[in-house]
């Protein structure tokens, strides 16, 4: 397909009806090869760090050891209010970071 492009056989919507894909990923994939020379798939991306210190965490972890996520994001949330508040989610990420393994249920 990109070939196709590159080689002058058309415009996109041509060659994306050629293929019988979109014309937007036509546009993309010739603009990725034109910057990396070649249309593999790229990385995934990193996702959102959490922003939950450790040591808070294994704080948290010394007054309830047997805790759940939910249990641990209610005892982080304590006190904190509005932005501060972090969802579970971000509990987990941190965990994970520092090499726990994460609890579901009680």
């Amino acid at each position: 397909m990109v070939r196709a492009y590159e080689s002058g056989e058309g415009s996109y919507p041509t060659i994306a009806a050629r293929f019988r894909v979109g014309v937007a990923s036509v546009r993309r994939w010739v603009g990725q090869f034109r910057d990396v020379d070649h249309v593999l798939p790229r990385k995934k991306g990193g996702g959102t760090r959490s922003d939950v210190s450790v040591k808070e965490l294994e704080a948290i972890l010394d007054k309830h050891p047997d805790a759940n996520a939910g249990e641990l994001t209610a005892a982080y949330n304590v006190g904190r209010r509005g932005k501060a508040r972090r969802h579970a989610s971000s509990i987990k990420r941190a965990l994970h970071r520092a090499g726990y393994v994460v609890k579901k249920n009680g």
